[in-house]
C-alpha cells in the first residue's frame, strides 16, 4: 500500500507530493496519478518526497524516470526527487540522466528558487479594485516572460477568476501566474470551499447568461486550452492553463 499526500507552496509555486508505503507494481499506478495529477496543474515544479518510502523493488524505480519525462514532455514543468533513504537513492543511480535527485526537500526547493522559473503571486482584498490589479500583474507577466500576444486572453482569464473570488466567495484571494515553457498558468485561491459550477448548456436559454449562473467559467473556458479546480481543507483553488504556441500540424491537441 502506499498513500500520498499534497501540498502546494504559494512562496515557491512548486508543489510537493509525498510518498508513504511500499512501491510495488500495483503501487506504481499510484504513483504515476499522483505525480501527473500534481504536474498537470502546471506549477512551477513537482517535488517528489520520497522520505517516507521503503520497501522498493529496484526496476520499480523507473516509475519516477517515466513521471518526470511525461510531465516534462506534456506539461513542461520540471520534476524533482528528494529525501530517499540510501538504498533507494543507489537503486536510482541508473535513472540520474532522466530525473533529478536532491538530499532533502530544502535542497530541492532551494534549487526550484535558484532556477528562478517564470511566477508571480500576489495577495489581493475582495474589492472591486482587486480585479484591475490582478489584470495588472497578468499583464506584466506576458510582457516580461515575451508573451505579449497572450496578454490579452491572460487578461480576460484572470478578471472573471478574480471576479468569482471577489463576488462569489467575498474573502481575500491570492493569483499566482506561471510560464512552464508550453502553457501559462493562470490560478486565484480564495477562502471559500464552494465550488465552481459551470453552465451545462449555456446555449440553452439564448446568448445571454445570467450573472451569477456560471456565466465567468463559460468564458474561462472559451479562453483557455485546460481549467479546473481543487478543493482545499480552507478553501479552493481555480486555475486555468493557455497554451503559449500553437501545436505543430501533425501533433493531436492535449
Amino acid at each position: 500500500m502506499i498513500d500520498f499526500t499534497t501540498k502546494r507552496d504559494l512562496e515557491t509555486g512548486a508543489t510537493t507530493v509525498r510518498l508513504d508505503g511500499d512501491l510495488t507494481p500495483a503501487t506504481a499506478t499510484t504513483v504515476r496519478f499522483a505525480v501527473g495529477k500534481a504536474a498537470a496543474e502546471c506549477p512551477t515544479a513537482v517535488l517528489v518526497d520520497l522520505t517516507g518510502l521503503h520497501h522498493v523493488a529496484a526496476h520499480l524505480l523507473s516509475v519516477f524516470a517515466a513521471t518526470a519525462h511525461h510531465a516534462q514532455e506534456i506539461w513542461g514543468v520540471p520534476v524533482l526527487l528528494c529525501g530517499a533513504g540510501p538504498e533507494i537513492a543507489r537503486g536510482l543511480d541508473p535513472f540520474r540522466g532522466s530525473v533529478a535527485l536532491y538530499p532533502s526537500h530544502w535542497q530541492a526547493s532551494l534549487a526550484v528558487r535558484a532556477y528562478v522559473p517564470r511566477w508571480s503571486h500576489e495577495h489581493f482584498g475582495p474589492v472591486p479594485a482587486s480585479a484591475a490589479a490582478a489584470r495588472r500583474l497578468v499583464g506584466d507577466a506576458c510582457l516580461a516572460w515575451d508573451l505579449e500576444h497572450m496578454r490579452d486572453r491572460a487578461n480576460l482569464v484572470v478578471s472573471e477568476l478574480a471576479a468569482n473570488a471577489i463576488l462569489h466567495a467575498a474573502t481575500d484571494f491570492d493569483v499566482t501566474v506561471a510560464y512552464t515553457g508550453r502553457y501559462l498558468r493562470i490560478a486565484v485561491q480564495d477562502g471559500s470551499t464552494a465550488m465552481p459550477r459551470p453552465v451545462k448548456n449555456p446555449k440553452a436559454s439564448g446568448s445571454i447568461i445570467p450573472p451569477g449562473s456560471g456565466r465567468g467559467l463559460v468564458i474561462i473556458a472559451a479562453a483557455a486550452t485546460h481549467w479546473g479546480s481543487i478543493r482545499l481543507p480552507d478553501g479552493k483553488i481555480v486555475w486555468a492553463h493557455l497554451r503559449a504556441h500553437p501545436l505543430p500540424p501533425a501533433q493531436s491537441p492535449q
